[in-house]
């Protein structure tokens, strides 16, 4: 359990900055009673639903279970964290440009200390490509290879699951971050997180879709403390880190909360938000940030 542990560092990193992240929803896996989406009420009595997403996912994951189209099809809204959907892909283009490639002058094992060069060596997964890239994207890019190699795709995730949905019923979408802010979570590190993280792909690449099945499972229960244990044990194995697990996380959680909060307590029928599974789970997760503020919060479960 603790190799895998160590593991959720290098997805968690995907997770959060791509907006793609975990699990490939295998055919066959049956629902526990209790699912990854609860209802909240305001104290003023507005209601609001909440669903931890899977945003990396396989076709088996569907279709969800009922309590998540009835859900749904009561929302006038739908929350995400980014629409990818309608994300220009000049913008990814020219922040990859801006602040993912080497400079003119350097290519990557320029910025690699001798550790992480000797680890990429050996690692089998170097391209020629990546000559170009910074260590952030450099690992990045690394994931990304060992996902798809395993059948892992943004196509089924559930949050593409229910943008498509909001697209057909033409309801309207709201962004709680832009991609400049999640990207910025990585390409603001200093070269010593950049290398650890680039050290942290390659030592666990291997070892995603385990880790992806493992949260997948956990999500499936609707297991909370599973998934938090999952989650915060893989950042034990790099303490380093403990910077970059707050920016990750923990901050996050504040500001999604600043900005749901009047979508929250807005007039009409009740918003439909839809965010990364690991933003609702831990001491300081929106569910606890909600629920210090008073709100009622109910896991909903199988009928």
């Amino acid at each position: 359990m603790q190799r895998r542990a160590r593991n959720v560092l290098t997805a968690w990193f995907l997770a959060v900055v791509l907006a793609l992240v975990w699990a490939a929803g295998a055919a066959g896996q049956g629902w526990a009673e209790e699912l990854f989406l609860w209802r909240l009420t305001s104290p003023a009595g507005k209601r609001a639903y909440l669903a931890g997403s899977l945003h990396l996912a396989g076709p088996g994951l569907y279709p969800l279970p009922e309590p998540f189209a009835r859900a749904f099809d009561e929302a006038g809204s739908l929350v995400v964290e980014i629409d990818t959907g309608t994300l220009p892909q000049k913008t990814v283009s020219d922040f990859i440009a801006a602040r993912g490639l080497a400079a003119a002058d350097r290519a990557l094992e320029d910025y690699l200390t001798p550790a992480t060069s000797g680890l990429l060596a050996q690692s089998g997964r170097n391209r020629p490509e990546y000559a170009r890239y910074r260590p952030w994207l450099a690992a990045l890019a690394i994931q990304m290879a060992a996902l798809e190699e395993n059948g892992f795709s943004a196509r089924y995730g559930l949050d593409k699951h229910f943008l498509d949905q909001a697209a057909g019923r033409r309801l309207p979408v709201v962004e709680l971050e832009t991609f400049a802010e999640q990207m910025d979570i990585l390409a603001d590190l200093g070269p010593d997180e950049a290398n650890l993280f680039l050290q942290a792909t390659l030592r666990e690449a291997a070892g995603l879709p385990g880790i992806m099945a493992d949260f997948l499972s956990a999500w499936r229960r609707g297991d909370v403390s599973g998934l938090a244990e999952l989650l915060f044990d893989g950042f034990k194995g790099y303490p380093e880190l403990a910077g970059l697990r707050d920016r990750l996380i923990i901050r996050r959680n504040h500001l999604m909360l600043k900005r749901l909060r009047p979508l929250l307590t807005a007039s009409g029928p009740p918003p439909f938000v839809v965010v990364g599974a690991g933003h609702l789970v831990g001491e300081e997760s929106l569910l606890a940030l909600l629920a210090a503020q008073d709100y009622q919060i109910e896991q909903l479960r199988q009928p």
